[in-house]
Parts: structure tokens; C-alpha cells; sequence
């Protein structure tokens, strides 16, 4: 993919602020800042590096330097009267100075900015201790905000309630040509993955023949764009299997799927499970928490 670079201004090696708004829908874009994005209230979906991720309300994910991201909101954000609320810390590497993460006594949280080029979601109760102190931090004064970056870098670097997104060896693409033509398909995408979209319709967003885009898409992703806009939806799909009171049959038709068996078929090999089952397991594991 073919990301935006996005400068983040300012004077410090980190910075934290709130978000305060009624809807995201972010462009596919990357930063040197390793960035610690807290979804308090938000939900809706992402994509990073070229991962198609559910965020639910309370997600918080590490990113690391130059890893590309795109964040949208579920459309019941477009009413004004609800709103997004997410925290977004971004550091530098050298956050502690030059020779820093060279201390002994750094070196798992060294170990945790490397994996963070992959992409991780913080899960479990280390989720919760973060999401507080990154609360806190927007709030706190002088060193105090340091020595809280350092004690929630700490808290992950140490648990075992992270999930990787992406795959070892992940490399993404980052360079200045074609950035328009990417974003373009990603927005369009995301916007109506639950219409009918056609190759030519699609194609014509890129400014490309059909025959050129199917290959473009498929050199800079590995992925066919039909593959990738049914992930889209059946990750929409898996949304509303849990969250919502809809059927079956009406979820395939939110998602865009006008074929029941190919919805099925890749909801399946998508998720390894039928839809009926991935619900009852869901709502199963949400009953236990409680």
C-alpha cells in the first residue's frame, strides 16, 4: 500500500492529546512516532499495515514507527449527538535519550518497540491499567508524564494480554508515489463496502483500467480487491453477530453480500467457524467475563 506521511508537530519526544469528536474516518496514513491509540469510546474498524481489524469501545493498539493505519467509525457515529472520545500518545524511539533502551533494565521494553512494527492490540487487564494511565497522563505535569509513558510501556512489555496483527516479516510499502490513488480505494471502500461495488466502479477511483487496477491491487497487497472487500465485510458481519439483534439474513444484506452461499463460504474461511457458531462463542466468552 501506498500510505500518506503524516507530521506530527511539536517541541517534545512524546505527545498525548484527546479526541473529542462526532466521527472518524481517518486516511490511510503513517508517522516515525510509535503511537498508543486508546478507542475509549469508539468503535467501528481499521486497517493496519494491510490487516482488517474490528475496534470495539475500550481497544487500545500499539503501533509502531511508519506502520500505516486507517481508523473508521461505524456510521451510528454520524449522529451529532454521540460522540468519539479516543487518546492518542505518540513518542519517539529515542523517547529516553540517545542510549536509553541500552539500559539492562530497558530491555524488555526495547524488546516491545520492535514487535510494535507488527502492530499489537492490548487486551485483558493490562488493557484496563493502560487505558487509566493514559487518562491520567493528559492531566500531569513535568517528569510525572514520562515516569507514566514508562510505567505503561512497562505494564505491556510484561503481559501476555497482547495479540501481534501482523505476521512476522511484515514490511510496509513507504514511499511518495500514488499516495492519492491508495487512499482513494481504501475511502471508497470503507464508505461503501456494503453496496455493490464493480471492478470498473472501483477501477475508475484509482484511475485505472480494470485490467491495471486488478493488478495493482494485487501487487502492492497480495490480496485480490474482491478478497479484500469481502474481509471488510465479514469483519462488519462478526460486529454485528455480537453486537446487534439482527438475523442472519439481515446482516448479510448490511454487509453488502447479495449471494448467501458466498457469504457463508467466507465467513467460514475467514473465521474458521459458521456464523451461528462464532456468535454463540462470543456471547458465550462475554457471559464469563461478566
Amino acid at each position: 500500500m501506498k500510505p500518506l506521511f503524516l507530521k506530527i508537530e511539536s517541541s517534545n519526544v512524546y505527545t498525548i492529546r484527546e479526541q473529542l469528536v462526532s466521527y472518524v474516518n481517518s486516511r490511510y496514513y503513517y508517522h516515525p512516532q510509535i503511537e498508543l491509540v486508546y478507542s475509549e469510546k469508539s468503535d467501528g474498524m481499521c486497517i493496519i499495515g494491510d490487516k482488517v481489524q474490528i475496534v470495539n469501545e475500550g481497544d487500545i493498539f500499539m503501533l509502531g514507527g511508519n506502520l500505516p493505519h486507517l481508523f473508521r467509525n461505524d456510521e451510528k457515529y454520524t449522529d451529532k449527538k454521540l460522540k468519539v472520545r479516543v487518546i492518542a500518545l505518540h513518542f519517539l524511539p529515542d523517547f529516553g535519550g540517545k542510549d536509553f533502551l541500552d539500559l539492562p533494565d530497558m530491555r524488555n521494553i526495547k524488546m516491545l518497540l520492535k514487535k510494535a512494527e507488527r502492530g499489537i492490540l492490548v487486551e485483558g487487564k493490562t488493557r484496563t491499567e493502560v487505558g487509566k494511565i493514559m487518562r491520567q497522563m493528559l492531566t500531569e505535569k513535568g517528569p510525572g508524564k514520562m515516569i507514566l509513558l514508562l510505567q505503561a510501556l512497562t505494564l505491556i512489555s510484561n503481559s501476555r494480554d497482547n495479540k501481534m496483527i501482523l505476521p512476522i516479516g511484515f514490511q510496509p510499502q513507504i514511499n511518495e508515489q500514488n499516495e492519492d490513488r491508495i487512499n482513494d480505494v481504501y475511502s471508497f471502500t470503507m464508505q461503501h463496502f456494503n453496496q455493490k461495488i464493480h471492478t470498473k466502479q472501483i477501477a475508475s477511483v484509482a484511475h485505472l483500467s480494470e485490467h491495471s487496477f486488478c493488478r495493482y491491487f494485487k501487487s502492492k497487497t497480495g490480496k485480490t480487491y474482491t478478497n479484500f472487500l469481502h474481509e471488510i465485510r465479514i469483519k462488519h458481519a462478526c460486529k454485528l453477530l455480537i453486537e446487534s439483534k439482527l438475523s442472519i439474513s439481515q446482516i448479510i444484506n448490511e454487509c453488502g453480500f447479495v449471494n448467501y452461499a458466498n457469504f457463508f463460504r467466507y465467513f467460514k474461511m475467514l473465521t474458521g467457524k459458521t456464523p451461528a457458531e462464532y456468535q454463540k462463542l462470543n456471547n458465550d466468552s462475554l457471559i464469563t467475563e461478566k
